[in-house]
């Protein structure tokens, strides 16, 4: 039986076909990301020339140098990476996250969004612009809430920054048993998480400046408590505040043992958290106890060791006025004089000024030195008397 011959174009297709098939796929497509490779390296005392092999020896550096011909700048781009050799099994260390999913970018994207709208918010607040502050914080909690169920089944990071923002739209819109709520989640979930602190001390200070001292006292000592915490000596204070508050509120003998405990209070931030931004005021008010115990001279002490060791410290005037004060008590009315020129000089514009001025005046006639009488004024005034 007699072949026909092939179609000439049916086997031009075919070998084309099939030279595609061997031939190299060519990705023309842009990818951005994190990359990783691996390096293999020969251990040898001397470099063997020719081997074709990476060889290097524990301690020693290896650069790579990566060509970016693709890249978002202008040009190509030489990037560089350095590693040092070490010997053995390195046990647990690895990558553990090399790839972020578009998920969790998609959620912080949407976290962001929560965070914007919460700013915006906190500005039209401060402008008491209250139903457009009321809007913006709704939107910033219906999105962080959407965000905070995804967050759940990822966890991690995401997670806490998710309650974080929560506690803060929380405390912003005045829900304070939420925001309560969500500061106490996120110290039982994350409990070494930075954010933590933060969230206890302003829901401190919320309960304090609203009259919940118990409340207040309670939140303050847990975050005495937290020994990494840097806002020990914050809370601290807080604790002696409460107790003030308390003997301000209070009469008698009840009174007088609140101040005594506020004292004492003030003092933890002195003895225990010197490098604490609120020393220079807690020593100011152990002065000021001294000074309502009349107690004059452990008062003046106590100013001086405040202007001398803390020039940074909060209510400067208020000390100058009850330094003077002390020091006029003390029958020191120079030194007293010269504390309440001090007052209106470096604070002018402070409450206390116009008062410091009266006193500095009224100071300046009782030291200024009486006029000696001229010789005979007694005689003549003697004789013209009798």
């Amino acid at each position: 039986m007699e072949k026909k011959p092939a179609d000439k174009k049916a086997v031009e297709k075919k070998s084309a076909e099939k030279k595609a098939a061997a031939a190299p796929v060519v990705d023309n497509s842009i990818h951005t990301g994190v990359f990783r490779t691996t390096v293999t390296l020969g251990k040898a005392e001397k470099i063997v020339v020719g081997d074709q092999v990476l060889q290097a020896l524990p301690g020693d550096k290896v650069r790579l140098v990566y060509l970016d011909e693709r890249n978002s700048g202008d040009g190509i781009q030489q990037v560089q990476s350095e590693a040092r050799c070490i010997e053995g099994n390195l046990g647990g260390v690895r990558v553990t996250r090399a790839v972020i999913s578009d998920q969790e970018l998609r959620l912080q994207t949407e976290l962001k969004t929560a965070g914007a709208l919460t700013n915006i918010a906190s500005r039209y607040k401060e402008f008491g612009l209250k139903s457009n502050a009321n809007d913006k914080y709704k939107q910033a909690l219906s999105v962080c809430e959407e965000v905070a169920r995804e967050a759940s089944k990822l966890g991690g990071r995401l997670l806490e920054e998710t309650y974080v923002q929560l506690w803060q739209i929380y405390f912003e819109m005045d829900r304070l048993e939420l925001a309560a709520a969500m500061a106490q989640r996120l110290q039982r979930e994350f409990p070494n998480s930075g954010f933590v602190d933060d969230a206890l001390l302003q829901l401190a200070d919320v309960a304090r400046k609203g009259g919940n001292l118990q409340r207040a006292i309670g939140i303050y000592s847990r975050l005495v408590s937290m020994k990494t915490s840097q806002l020990r000596g914050e809370a601290q204070f807080g604790i002696a505040q409460c107790y003030e508050q308390m003997a301000t509120g209070s009469t008698g003998t009840g009174a007088a043992q609140l101040r005594d405990r506020a004292f004492q209070e003030y003092k933890k931030v002195f003895d225990q958290f010197p490098d604490s931004g609120r020393v220079g005021e807690a020593v100011s008010r152990m002065a000021n106890y001294y000074y309502q115990q009349r107690d004059f001279s452990r008062a003046v002490d106590t100013f001086e060791t405040v202007l001398s060791d803390y020039p940074d410290a909060k209510f400067l005037d208020v000390i100058l006025f009850n330094y003077g004060r002390c020091l006029y008590r003390m029958n020191r009315r120079s030194e007293a004089g010269r504390r309440f020129d001090q007052l209106i000089q470096e604070f002018p514009e402070s409450p206390l000024a116009s008062d410091a001025k009266k006193i500095s005046d009224a100071l300046s006639r009782l030291n200024r030195p009486k006029p000696t009488p001229a010789p005979g004024d007694g005689d003549a005034t003697k004789g013209a008397g009798s």
